[in-house]
């Protein structure tokens, strides 16, 4: 129940720097601000490096969590291996994800952020099909 609730709070602290860190002139944290007559920007580029992939994949990562965490330990610790695997190399492939290729026309433009979501809808996806089938063998174990 412990490991459960420890990582239900690591996945909301990871939402939350991830919510902070993707808003920075909300929070202050920003160093290099513009204005552009009404408008106020940060040119910081943490924001795209950072924030919003961290927070899109954090939230499909507690969208999982959550889900888990109603199941029995022996299902949830399933997934805890399949999380200490999956997580590392999400974080590979999107830190390996260009932020923006600045070119006029992309042929094919996939940046940190849309690969940061398809992390998370792939590792969201993989959790779910593993929970129901860690599910569907328990079950037919008891009977």
């Amino acid at each position: 129940m412990k490991t459960k609730i420890y990582s239900i709070i690591i996945a909301i602290i990871v939402v939350a720097i991830g919510y902070i860190t993707s808003h920075p002139l909300v929070f202050y944290i920003c160093s290099n601000t513009y204005k552009f007559n009404d408008y106020v920007g940060c040119l910081d580029s943490s924001i795209q490096n950072i924030g919003f992939p961290l927070l899109i994949f954090s939230l499909w990562a507690l969208l999982a969590t959550v889900v888990t965490a109603f199941f029995s330990e022996r299902i949830f610790h399933s997934w805890l291996k399949f999380a200490a695997l999956a997580i590392p190399l999400a974080i590979i492939f999107i830190a390996l994800t260009p932020v923006s290729s600045y070119a006029f026309m992309d042929l094919f433009p996939f940046y940190r952020d849309d690969a940061a979501r398809l992390a998370g809808q792939v590792f969201s996806g993989v959790s779910l099909v593993l929970i129901i089938w860690k599910w569907f063998t328990s079950r037919r174990s008891s009977i």
